[in-house]
């Protein structure tokens, strides 16, 4: 049975006027235990076979057989450990060492320890790498590509691909690494699969693939195409091929049995030569080490049986967690995003925000002599919140005023102190000149609403401070008016207050998705997710590693979060703080499974980013964070409602400021849609990951 079989295989990208036909009638056999090279141009569709071959791709037309399979069939391995995959980027994590990288790897192939640890020593001394401890990301390039070939090499797959193996190699590494894959297919049938740029390295391959325009021109054996062109070197046929295809791409494509050209393998019991797929013997001075023909290093192949791709497996799930761990911890700024940032955040929110205004200058003109209850009307203004700047007349502030000098003006008639008494002792004499006379006259620049409401407050303040000095009855002078005991919160409650619960569920929300918004992109840029996809990883296994190790950051963010607002600000609690943290933390794991949703749709870092700002925005303006969604227009009231944080930040609002429970809509629900979100995040975000797999 052959290893690999394509039939009349078709791919195309676009549609109408961009259709772009990668695959046309491909056909390919790929007998097992071979070496099968295949050579072509940048863009002909050496790329699209292989995703193909390895199920990363569905083919439009054709049918594709691995293994003697449709690859993805149930049990077959593929993608899974059956195959082992190296792409042409080095798709590595430079944060790991030599011996992490191999561990994720083998963990993923489910690998018993003891196995996995010999298997690491051979393809050490093999590839001639750095110690098991050794950076990745301090290595060369050359060496960067040994471990990446290490990585594909770890589980002894019965299936390699392999796309430019000795690319930055050293000609004696290149030498020993061909050594190695010649005898690994004739050891092991071993079914090796690829791509070289480097043209007469091919004919150690015991089958060459001439591929150009998304077709195979030739399909042969090295020496066989040589003798059948009469041309001395393989780099020459596929130049007069490509030129034949060129002129003439009518013409029916050469394509020979591959069965009938494999070189015989020689059984001769020579101990230091075996026969090579050219004829000749090949030499190496640790044959023994290539060939694995001791126990101690000899690893058992995997079987279909025991590699199904499976929905969930612990195995890899544990080794996709310890490798975010490790990403994490090596990674400073993580750290410090994770633990600094939100001390930081919460800091400036509590200290910047909600505090009265201080040392306002406000232009006084008091044109009462001498200056009776006036002066102690401004005895009672509050000097912390007030600057009082005097002036000699009315029209002097209004100019100091409108250059920007004051934020005020207070001005008392010549006559205060006798109006004011006149309208408290004798109301019937209280004609509007006296009225106007006994009152204090503030003019205010109302530019800036909170420092206007702010010396509004002040003034009313004083006055009934005033009031309560010199009248007998200090409730005469008050409005009929009277604001009982506060049903919830206080009379001095501060805008701090209202703020606090929607601060605190936008910064965890936010730190949370900043951690994962970058994690999908950045290893799919690198090839990282492809290869773990080829592994036999899962989209759910990726979602929840993420969601289990970051889990832990978004509680350790949440404590610190809760300790400063709470414990250092003294931010008013009058509820559950079990309800208070468990909102903290869905609220995380919610934006969480929105960094992981950003990820998924986005492909690179700037997209990203500005599909996380473009959220934060009016996340934050309509979330009724910063202002009552009551008081928004009809439209922005029901897309506000629709949002993950809006009853979040309404429920946590009630837990902390009334002190409700569960038993209250406003609080329950505000659980219950916060789950929904992110439910509907991660599925959203598994749902893409499989479709770009």
């Amino acid at each position: 049975m052959n290893a690999i079989e394509c039939n009349n295989v078709c791919k195309h990208y676009g549609r109408g006027t961009h259709r772009l036909d990668v695959l046309q009638n491909l056909n390919m056999t790929v007998p097992r235990g071979t070496i099968y090279g295949l050579l072509g141009p940048s863009g002909c569709g050496k790329t699209t076979l292989l995703r193909c071959i390895l199920g990363r791709l569905k083919t439009d037309r054709g049918t594709v057989l691995t293994l003697g399979k449709p690859p993805g069939t149930k049990g077959l391995g593929i993608p899974g450990s059956m195959v082992g995959y190296m792409p042409q980027e080095t798709a590595l994590f430079d944060d790991f060492t030599i011996g992490e990288t191999l561990n994720y790897f083998g963990t993923i192939h489910q690998m018993a320890k003891a196995d996995l640890k010999k298997r690491k020593v051979f393809l050490i001394e093999l590839l001639n790498l750095p110690g098991l401890g050794s950076r990745v990301g301090n290595l060369s390039g050359g060496q960067k590509r040994r471990v990446s070939f290490a990585a594909a090499l770890v589980q002894s797959p019965p299936l390699l691909i392999l796309d430019e193996p000795t690319v930055g190699v050293d000609p004696l590494l290149r030498i020993k690494i061909w050594d190695h894959l010649i005898q690994f297919a004739q050891k092991s049938q071993t079914t090796i699969i690829l791509t070289t740029h480097y043209i007469e390295e091919a004919r150690q391959a015991n089958i060459v693939g001439l591929m150009r325009n998304g077709q195979l021109l030739s399909e042969s054996h090295p020496l066989e195409l040589i003798n059948r062109h009469q041309l001395p070197t393989l780099e020459d046929v596929f130049l007069k091929l490509c030129m034949q295809d060129t002129s003439n791409s009518g013409e029916a494509q050469e394509h020979v049995n591959p069965t009938e050209v494999i070189p015989h393998i020689s059984n001769s019991s020579s101990e230091n030569s075996i026969q090579g797929v050219d004829g000749k013997e090949v030499y190496t001075s640790d044959r023994e080490l290539l060939l694995d023909n001791d126990s101690q290093v000899q690893m058992s192949r995997p079987s279909s049986s025991c590699c199904k791709n499976d929905f969930l497996s612990l195995s890899r799930l544990w080794a996709l967690m310890v490798k975010n761990v490790i990403r994490i911890m090596r990674n400073p700024g993580v750290v410090f995003f994770s633990i600094i940032i939100p001390i930081l955040q919460t800091s400036l929110f509590c200290l910047a925000i909600g505090n009265d205004p201080r040392d306002l200058p406000v232009a006084v003109v008091n044109n009462e002599v001498p200056p009776q209850l006036s002066l102690l009307y401004l005895q009672n203004v509050n000097n912390y919140s007030v600057h009082q700047v005097p002036v000699a007349n009315f029209s002097t502030a209004m100019d100091g005023a409108k250059n920007g000098d004051y934020w005020g003006i207070i001005e008392f008639g010549a006559n205060f102190t006798k109006d004011l008494i006149t309208r408290f002792e004798d109301p019937s004499k209280a004609t509007a000149q006296i009225i106007d006379g006994g009152s204090v006259h503030v003019s205010l620049d109302m530019t800036n609403s909170q420092i206007a409401i702010a010396l509004q407050q002040d003034m009313l303040l004083a006055f009934q401070k005033l009031t309560a000095e010199f009248l007998p009855d200090p409730a005469v002078a008050q409005i009929p008016v009277i604001f009982e005991k506060p049903i919830y919160g206080s009379s001095m409650t501060k805008f701090i207050d209202f703020l606090a619960p929607g601060i605190i569920v936008t910064i965890v929300f936010f730190l949370a998705m900043g951690i994962t918004a970058l994690s999908l992109v950045i290893e799919r840029k690198e090839g990282l997710l492809d290869r773990s996809w080829v592994a036999g990883v899962s989209a759910t296994e990726v979602m929840l590693s993420h969601v289990l190790v970051q889990g832990t950051l978004t509680i350790l963010q949440s404590v610190i979060v809760l300790v400063f607002v709470l414990g250092v600000f003294s931010i008013p609690n009058e509820g559950s703080l079990f309800l208070v943290a468990l909102m903290c933390f869905l609220q995380g794991l919610c934006g969480q499974a929105f960094g992981l949703f950003a990820s998924s749709v986005c492909s690179t870092e700037v997209t990203v980013m500005q599909l996380t700002q473009g959220f934060f925005y009016p996340t934050l303006l309509l979330s009724g964070i910063i202002w009552p969604i009551q008081s928004m227009p009809d439209v922005l009231y029901y897309i506000s409602i629709c949002l993950p944080q809006t009853f979040a930040n309404e429920g946590l609002r009630g837990v902390l400021s009334k002190g409700w429970g569960l038993e209250h809509f406003e609080v329950w629900i505000g659980y219950v849609i916060t789950l929904s979100w992110t439910v509907l995040f991660l599925f959203m975000s598994a749902g893409f990951l499989r479709l770009s797999k």
